[in-house]
């Protein structure tokens, strides 16, 4: 998984639990990026697990099933959310020319921007219909809500990061 959903579960990960390779001083080693990467995934897939299977009321079996459905999705997430950057970035770039803006290239932005969001509707739709196989609808209600919460709180420290940047 990626996106908001994992942005947060890496913030909870990370916050759960201590690293599990530290010093005698209780500090982190230093690893590689790439060990240090497999490490922060493994934990989020842990922490996604624990909270799936607490707060939606999942079994073992079902949460299998439920990462092989977000496996499948991710791919698809992940190019829509690449395309509508590559979207946004134009429009505030022709926004930002004001009177020099290339109206086709706002016009053509906007109708993508139209399109992705069909699209992302296409893939929930899909998702959903996937998930009824071996969620109950309560269930599924509960996992739609957690994956909005987890999807906000990323935003707000997204935002938070983005502020204390600017500083």
């Amino acid at each position: 998984m990626t996106g908001p959903l994992w942005r947060a579960l890496f913030v909870l990960a990370l916050t759960a639990a201590p690293l599990s390779a530290q010093d005698s001083a209780g500090m982190p080693r230093m690893r590689g990026a790439g060990a240090l990467r497999e490490q922060m995934e493994r934990r989020l897939r842990q922490g996604l697990w624990r909270i799936a299977k607490e707060r939606v009321g999942l079994d073992d079996s079902q949460m299998t099933m439920l990462e092989a459905v977000n496996h499948r999705y991710d791919a698809r997430r992940r190019a829509l959310n690449q395309d509508e950057r590559v979207q946004r970035l134009t429009l505030r770039s022709e926004i930002g020319a004001d009177g020099s803006a290339n109206q086709e290239r706002i016009a053509s932005a906007l109708e993508r921007m139209l399109q992705l969001q069909r699209q992302r509707l296409d893939i929930v739709g899909e998702e959903q219909k996937e998930l009824a196989g071996f969620m109950t609808p309560l269930q599924r209600a509960k996992y739609v809500a957690l994956q909005e919460q987890l999807r906000r709180r990323a935003d707000a420290l997204r935002r938070a990061r983005v502020m204390g940047g600017a500083r």
